[in-house]
């Protein structure tokens, strides 16, 4: 692949091979009927001639009318913009839609046969051009077609931490942002397959910077990170630059989002306060939001990270979150924008994971309408597994939003293999209150909620740094849109697309996902709740790569009587943030679930299990199994060679290779410290180490 180029990822559009089938689809999308108008239209019309063009062999026939000479036609558009549509469809069955579902459906019109994909707006259409030409990559009929698609969420965003003019990408493990700043307005072709990227999942939203959009300067190696300066996209000699990328997400139903800086109205406005409730500052802040929207009409709004790690926030000014944030709200109110404002909050504090419940959720119904309050999946930071944040149904009265990382910080990033759709199903299938409240019926079907993730992509030719990282994006797109989606069909879809439909091959690569992230558990943590047991760095931005259990104490509190964090009433009272029954089931070490038992409690190295194991054996056991489990995989992938494209199969392998070595260090490290703090040997003589 020449350096230019780039991957097609899962919209690689490979001719469909099955005679009988590819007949099939030449039948019912030869001829196409595309409305025109809006710019989402021109995407629609660009996509089936890319798609069916790579999949069928020719570019469909774009008529400017209905055809009345062929016998199965496609015909896509609005109902009201076209007879084949509006005599064959109810036209308020689709109207009842939400503006950015879809309707297909094979029907009859005037004595032909005619798939018509229609939906109540333009950006239905698009969502619906990428479901429709799925299908067709992923080998299904699309005869008797019926397929009625509404987004779960309402909001479906990713978080670009992307460093402006610096060019570099915290927690970016795939090369230099994707975005030339200095370059810009000028357009490259490839922030146009970007944003095919995300339409074709659902994506329809992009913040395009770092949320840390300043950060003060640090002593020694982490000064550099001073010059971060993310909060000059929002002067209006950058806002052309914004203007520019939002033209181009704009084709594809996304609006763009700026993550801006709390102090904003000192450092553009040259205003000596940022006091949420100084006139001037108010006054400053709906200034500047009329100005970006004359540039940007669909603007979607800002994404604030304050209060933490740095960042100025309400607290300099005495003044509470929901204070904070509704200055901005009101702002951004007459323009249909909205602030998602980050619940990340930390301190010097006994148990960090209290903080955010501690913060937020007395401030329950004090948000303005327009205020999402973006909260972390978990009470720590994106770790391999922790549990739930008890914010989630805890502020019935706020819009709030949930948020994932798709890059993988704590999971070996851009060279372990790490597939995080099941953890993610983990999430969204945690039920708040035991009474059927699951988070994803908490964040779905309300105006203002949804989910955004933390981006994955660089500029690197595979966009991702690892070509089976491009699975975790495409799971997070699905999932955002229907978070009743199974691991094993997302998985599914993404290989066949991605990899092409050989029996062996799509078996083989789903195993390696699916079980990519226990293994990934058991070697980074030992697998029963401990958590931040990595190398924290001298760089700018921490490495969170390397193991060191005996960096980060507070998290584990291992010493020579036991190891675990009591969150229990007798110790952090965390888990009485949770709504029972599941605060009770936490508290009891018995009923805990074994996966986050040391996250829970602080218990003696050798208390028994339930099967009768220690605590000491499991972790030494764990660690052992994950890295067996990561050799397994290595093999698994192995075995592809030649089924799979060279270049791509031997990217993965190299990147394998590295990731049982990586595995080992860890394994050796983490066993060899939990030895010297219990003094009990592995009852298989692994432990201590020759």
């Amino acid at each position: 692949m020449p350096v230019e180029d780039y991957d097609d990822c899962w919209l690689r559009y490979e001719p469909v091979e099955d005679e009988e089938l590819s007949n099939a689809y030449r039948r019912h999308c030869t001829h196409a009927y595309v409305s025109e108008g809006a710019p989402e239209l021109g995407a629609v019309r660009e996509e089936l001639r890319r798609g069916l063009g790579g999949l069928l062999g020719r570019e469909p026939h774009l008529w400017q009318h209905p055809p009345r000479s062929v016998d199965g036609f496609l015909a896509i558009g609005l109902p009201d913009e076209m007879r084949p549509i509006s005599e064959s469809v109810d036209p308020d069955e689709v109207r009842g839609l939400h503006d950015e579902g879809y309707l297909i459906r094979s029907v009859e019109w005037e004595g032909s046969d005619c798939t018509v994909l229609t939906a109540p707006r333009d950006r239905g259409l698009v969502y619906g051009t990428f479901h429709l030409l799925r299908l067709m990559a992923t080998g299904e009929p699309i005869i008797d077609l019926d397929v009625v698609e509404e987004p779960a969420n309402e909001t479906r965003m990713i978080n670009h931490w992307d460093d402006p003019f610096r060019g570099s990408v915290e927690r970016g493990y795939a090369g230099r942002t994707l975005f030339d700043w200095e370059r810009l307005p000028d357009l490259k072709e490839r922030y146009y397959d970007y944003a095919r990227l995300l339409a074709s999942v659902g994506i329809n939203g992009v913040s395009v910077n770092n949320v840390n959009t300043k950060i003060p300067g640090r002593e020694g190696a982490n000064e550099v990170v001073s010059g971060q300066a993310g909060w000059q996209l929002l002067e209006s000699e950058n806002l052309e630059k914004v203007a520019a990328l939002a033209s181009v997400f704009r084709q594809y139903g996304i609006k763009t989002y700026l993550s801006v800086n709390y102090a904003s109205p000192m450092l553009i406005g040259g205003l000596e306060t940022a006091d949420p409730l100084d006139p001037a500052v108010e006054e400053w802040w709906a200034g500047k939001a009329e100005e970006v929207y004359d540039r940007i009409p669909d603007f979607g709004g800002f994404v604030v990270k304050a209060d933490s790690e740095g960042q100025t926030g309400p607290y300099d000014y005495d003044r509470d979150h929901a204070e904070g944030a509704n200055v901005i709200a009101r702002a951004l109110a007459p323009h249909g924008g909205r602030v998602w404002w980050r619940a990340f909050v930390y301190s010097e504090h006994e148990d960090r994971a209290v903080q955010a419940y501690e913060t937020f959720e007395p401030l329950d119904g004090e948000f303005h309408e327009n205020v999402t309050v973006q909260i972390k999946n978990g009470p720590i930071d994106f770790q391999p597994r922790e549990p739930v944040s008890t914010l989630f149904g805890a502020m019935p009265e706020t819009a709030m939003g949930c948020e994932l990382q798709i890059t993988g910080e704590y999971t070996g990033q851009g060279v372990h293999a790490c597939y995080l759709v099941p953890q993610w199903k983990e999430v969204l299938e945690f039920d708040t209150d035991g009474n059927g409240s699951p988070v994803k019926d908490v964040l779905g079907g309300t105006e203002g909620q949804g989910i955004a993730g933390v981006g994955v992509v660089g500029d690197d030719p595979n966009w991702f740094g690892h070509h089976l990282a491009g699975a975790n994006l495409y799971g997070y797109g699905r999932l955002c849109w229907d978070p009743d989606l199974d691991s094993e069909t997302v998985t599914d879809e993404w290989i066949r697309q991605s990899f092409g439909d050989d029996p062996t091959t799509v078996e083989t690569v789903s195993e390696i996902l699916l079980d990519s992230w226990e293994a990934s558990i058991d070697y980074h943590t030992g697998g029963i709740g401990l958590m931040h047991m990595m190398y924290n760095g001298e760089a700018a931005l921490e490495n969170h790569y390397d193991p060191s259990p005996g960096e980060w104490p507070e998290y584990h509190v291992a010493d020579g009587e036991g190891i675990g964090i009591d969150r229990t009433s007798e110790g952090s009272g965390y888990v009485e943030q949770y709504r029972e029954p599941v605060a009770e089931r936490y508290a009891s070490p018995e009923d805990c679930p074994e996966e986050l038992l040391l996250f829970f409690h602080r218990l003696p190295w050798e208390h028994e299990l339930a099967d009768g194991t220690t605590v000491i054996q499991r972790l030494y056991d764990n660690c052992f199994a994950g890295v067996e489990e990561v050799r397994r995989l290595h093999d698994r992938w192995s075995s592809l060679e030649g089924d799979i494209d060279d270049r791509r199969h031997r990217h993965v392998a190299e990147r394998f290779d590295e990731h049982v070595l990586q595995a080992e260090r860890w394994r050796d490290t983490l066993v060899t410290f939990f030895h010297e703090h219990s003094g009990v040997a592995d009852e298989r003589g692994r432990v201590p180490l020759d």
